[in-house]
């Protein structure tokens, strides 16, 4: 963070406030225009220098987390998570780096300690409904018809190529048939032009 560096294992509420101050100064906000945006009396300058600081009891609320992800038009995740190389201690004696961290709250991967199967199913049923999933039902029914589709048209293919080896031994028997019985070059011409004008 350039702004203000965490020291060893930040909670997450620290991260968040330092986090905010970062991006509010990136975007050159002061802290009158920045609670100006959050568009909430209770959010005064006074206030949001106060949670910058560390100097508001208690951390920002999942509430003001979104809201201030709003106003600074960032992904909540932005405000969650520190720089590269950073600790966060997520629970007490659960330390993760700023990857781990990303990972677990997009749902990617469970956090040593936990039950990684029943992790992995709660992502999978809390992101279906946001569009990020797709339900396995739905998949398996493309499946299903993907592969009958694929199915029919190798049967096709096949049934064609069969179709043009047939006409191709036809045609060709019958040059090599005018051709065995002494007809003419230009007879023998004019029928391969024949054959060709019909692949026209």
């Amino acid at each position: 963070m350039t702004s203000e560096q965490l020291s060893g294992e930040a909670t997450p509420g620290e991260v968040v406030r330092l986090r905010l101050k970062e991006i509010r100064k990136k975007r050159r906000l002061n802290p009158d225009k920045a609670a100006e945006l959050y568009d909430d009396p209770a959010m005064s300058p006074t206030v949001l220098m106060n949670i910058e600081a560390g100097r508001r009891r208690t951390p920002v609320t999942v509430d003001e987390l979104l809201r201030f992800a709003y106003a600074l038009n960032v992904p909540p995740e932005t405000l969650l998570v520190p720089d590269a190389g950073q600790q966060v201690q997520v629970a007490p004696g659960v330390v993760v780096d700023s990857i781990q961290l990303l990972r677990w709250i997009r749902g990617e991967q469970a956090l040593n300690g936990t039950d990684a199967a029943q992790y992995e199913t709660a992502a999978a049923e809390s992101l279906e409904p946001s569009g990020r999933g797709v339900p396995q039902q739905l998949r398996d029914e493309f499946l299903t018809r993907a592969q009958a589709a694929f199915d029919g048209f190798f049967a096709d293919s096949d049934e064609i190529r069969r179709k043009t080896r047939q006409q191709v031994r036809e045609v060709l028997g019958k040059v090599r048939t005018a051709a065995a019985d002494g007809a003419p070059t230009e007879e023998l011409l004019a029928m391969i032009d024949g054959f060709l004008g019909r692949l026209e």
